[in-house]
């Protein structure tokens, strides 16, 4: 598959339909981003932000890895992490390393599932948890993590 076939795939997951929402880059702090439809409402909360809508919230943490290789630093991050994974993803591009894992959550009254991600780049890791009510929603889930990159990315390939 080639490069623009891929982003219009991975676009379409995030939107969760063929012709969605208008996707809208969310600049996260100074060194991160990500793809998200225009309907998300943005919330700060104690220096992290969370995105809400209709059953979907994307909680997103940034923090300085001290120049620590990208696998490092998301084994340090997960290590010890509550919680028996369903399923696992590995994410591995150019510059960029990422792990998640899907988790059940809630209890039984108001069951909802979380896909808890880490990706890191150049000394900096983006946590960026996923929660949805319908299983079915974990393509757009995978789809909006994937969509996580460093904020100057593009800046940086036309220089």
């Amino acid at each position: 598959m080639d490069a623009r076939r891929k982003l219009a795939t991975d676009m379409q997951a995030i939107r969760g339909q063929d012709q969605g929402p208008r996707l809208v880059k969310q600049q996260l702090g100074h060194d991160w981003s990500l793809l998200l439809d225009g309907s998300f409402k943005r919330k700060a909360i104690s220096g992290d932000i969370m995105f809400h809508q209709n059953g979907r919230t994307v909680y997103v943490s940034i923090f300085n890895t001290n120049n620590a290789a990208a696998e490092e630093a998301i084994e340090r991050m997960i290590e010890g992490r509550p919680g028996i994974p369903v399923q696992m993803f590995d994410r591995d591009e150019i510059g960029i390393r990422g792990h998640a894992y899907l988790l059940p959550e809630g209890d039984k009254k108001n069951p909802y599932w979380g896909l808890n991600t880490w990706t890191a780049s150049r000394g900096k890791l983006a946590c960026v948890t996923l929660y949805f009510k319908n299983i079915s929603d974990l393509d757009w889930a995978i789809g909006v993590w994937k969509s996580v990159r460093p904020f100057r990315e593009l800046r940086l390939a036309l220089n």
